[in-house]
């Protein structure tokens, strides 16, 4: 419209250029979204406000995500199903070696013909080789990307921007809020969230005499060795929450009586445990 600003026609002119621009409707469309996180439970919710019918894939459902995720979304037991049902896929999992080439040529060839791949997650993902060549072959209609690369910028039919989803004056202190607020919980409670190395674990607000906090190895037996630690110590566990990532395990465990101040340094003795911290003690 800016070019041909000049026109005395424009309005007329804009009415006979508009079809080049039509697009598709997404209510009652089938949207199948993989990974349902913090992002993607809030596109799956948003998606069904809007009418969609909404799908999600997640073999690592969260407690905290099933409590928020709308009753009207359709579990999906595999990635088949999704690739069978879904006229657009949106992506929201982590960068992991699991997971790295996860769209490949392979789940491509068992999507609906003309489907539209949404990836806001992490390039590696998919495999852009095989996405240019069924963009090429019109199996998939769009797929919208903010990574930009010399492939992906290429590709036939690819809708690609700079990588701006946090490009936001909010943005930026929610992220410091949010930062500071994990700091302070992990130094209050001990609970891990967005840790690279580490797994995310939350044991709630500490309430009970004492509250340890063990960094260890991810090998078989360190929790056998550190529950017989505290029994031989007489120490009762009254809570123990423990969660692996890769190489690294991190445990929690809330003890039903004040811990001894060489606890920690006796439990560094155990072959495998890295670090221990006193979280809080009842009064101190």
């Amino acid at each position: 419209m800016k070019e041909h600003a000049g026109d005395p026609e424009i309005a007329k002119a804009g009415e006979k250029a508009k079809k080049a621009f039509a697009g598709h409707e997404i209510a009652g469309r089938t949207l199948g979204i993989i990974g349902l996180g913090a992002i993607g439970v809030l596109v799956a919710n948003d998606a069904v406000a809007l009418g969609m019918n909404v799908y999600g894939y997640d073999p690592y459902l969260s407690m905290k995500s099933a409590w928020t995720l709308s009753s009207r979304v359709v579990h999906a037991e595999t990635l088949d199903e999704i690739c069978a049902v879904s006229d657009f896929i949106t992506i929201h999992v982590p960068a992991m070696e699991s997971t790295k080439g996860m769209i490949s040529r392979e789940v491509i060839a068992k999507m609906k013909d003309g489907i539209t791949i949404l990836n806001f997650a992490r390039d590696i993902l998919v495999d852009e080789q095989a996405m240019g060549e069924a963009l090429l072959s019109g199996k998939v209609r769009r797929y919208v990307t903010d990574f930009p690369n010399p492939l992906s910028t290429t590709m036939k039919n690819a809708i690609v921007i700079p990588h701006l989803g946090a490009s936001t004056e909010e943005a930026e202190d929610n992220c410091a809020v949010m930062a500071a607020q994990e700091l302070q919980d992990y130094l209050d409670n001990g609970n891990i969230r967005n840790s690279v190395n580490y797994p995310d674990l939350d044991a709630g607000i500490c309430q009970s005499e004492a509250r340890v906090a063990i960094l260890h190895r991810n090998v078989p037996n360190m929790i056998s060795q550190i529950s017989s630690f505290f029994g031989k110590n007489g120490l009762n566990i009254e809570h123990l929450a423990s969660k692996s990532k890769g190489k690294y395990e991190y445990t929690l465990i809330d003890l039903g009586h004040p811990m001894p101040h060489d606890t920690a340094e006796k439990l560094l003795e155990i072959d495998g445990v890295l670090r221990v911290r006193r979280v809080s003690e009842r009064g101190q």
